[in-house]
């Protein structure tokens, strides 16, 4: 999917929206939907490759309420300009992604969220607004413009080629409708949530006028919680066999810097007994491990995500050897 150009949301309006939702529970929901839920893994992914299909725990529904699903792309550590959460940076129908196809490179992390909804919504809502209007009062632009925070709405809605109800199709379409409503900035999962929360508060006054063409409710489900969305590291490809071969024992990583995962390609010399151990820059063992490995080149994954962010040293040593590899906890 393409890099969401249009997602803009005003921090302060984002803001104020979201005060109106505090609570922390298992999903953001509308309409009696309920909010799928995925597996909360977290994987390594190659820069060049591509993520699997996402995994539902909890399936998103009922389909009645909210038939489209589609997967929302949020970085780590990019936070967003609403100030509630990492930024939003793509979308994708079914959950994979290609991480350079985004910029992405390695040592960059990412969440798949899944963001269920009504699609029929957004186009009978965005058919009213832009062709209808109010005996006596004008039109429905003019209306929403005199009474939005930020007016010309329907003008940032053709700005971005939506002129009618058939230039909505996707959830890339449904997040310019909502920026049309807010103007600059990037967007959180959070401050998504409450923009949409505040609409929802407008819009049945808007139906009541008939210009939302019966729609008084935008039906959404999301999951608001980071653990149960799919993580993803990016790292890049790296093969043992190009590593120089006088050495006895040799070492390769990836990703590095890390997040939580490291994958440690182990040359050995020799089949039998392997200390792996990780140091932090006092030269403390933070991290210890023996495993029996064989002579010849493997891969070892390990879990370093309990460390604090900053510097180590991750050390293998057979009964004569030692080798040292610099690596980076983001």
């Amino acid at each position: 999917m393409r890099i969401i150009k249009s997602l803009q949301l005003l921090v302060c309006f984002a803001c104020i929206l979201f005060s109106s939702q505090l609570s922390a529970q298992n999903g953001w929901t509308t309409c009696g939907a309920t909010a799928g839920t995925l597996s909360g893994n977290t994987s390594t992914v190659l820069d060049t490759d591509t993520t699997p299909t996402a995994v539902f725990v909890v399936t998103p529904g009922p389909v009645s309420v909210v038939p489209t699903t589609e997967f929302l792309v949020i970085l780590q550590d990019s936070l967003a300009l609403d100030s509630l959460g990492n930024a939003i940076i793509s979308t994708s129908l079914d959950g994979r992604v290609s991480p350079a196809s985004l910029g992405l490179t390695a040592g960059d992390t990412f969440f798949i969220a899944s963001f269920s909804y009504d699609i029929q919504d957004i186009k009978l809502a965005v058919q009213g607004l832009l062709m209808n209007s109010v005996p006596f009062l004008g039109s429905c632009c003019s209306l929403l413009d005199s009474q939005a925070p930020f007016p010309g709405i329907c003008d940032s809605l053709n700005a971005a080629g939506i002129m009618d109800s058939s230039d909505v199709n996707n959830i890339n379409d449904l997040l310019t409708f909502l920026s049309a409503f807010n103007g600059g900035g990037s967007v959180s999962l959070r401050g998504l949530n409450g923009v949409l929360v505040g609409i929802n508060a407008q819009i049945g006054t808007l139906s009541n006028l008939g210009c939302t063409n019966g729609v008084d409710e935008i039906c959404y489900g999301a999951d608001s919680l980071e653990s149960s969305h799919e993580r993803y590291a990016v790292t890049t490809a790296t093969s043992l066999f190009n590593i120089a071969n006088e050495a006895s024992l040799q070492l390769a990583v990836n990703p590095n810097p890390f997040t939580d995962y490291i994958s440690t390609g182990i040359l050995a010399e020799t089949n039998g007994t392997h200390t792996i151990r990780v140091l932090d820059a006092t030269g403390r063992t933070v991290y210890h491990e023996v495993k029996e490995l064989n002579s010849g080149a493997q891969t070892v994954g390990l879990n370093l995500g309990n460390l604090p962010a900053g510097l180590y040293y991750l050390q293998v040593m057979d009964r004569k050897n030692i080798a040292t590899q610099k690596i980076i906890k983001r």
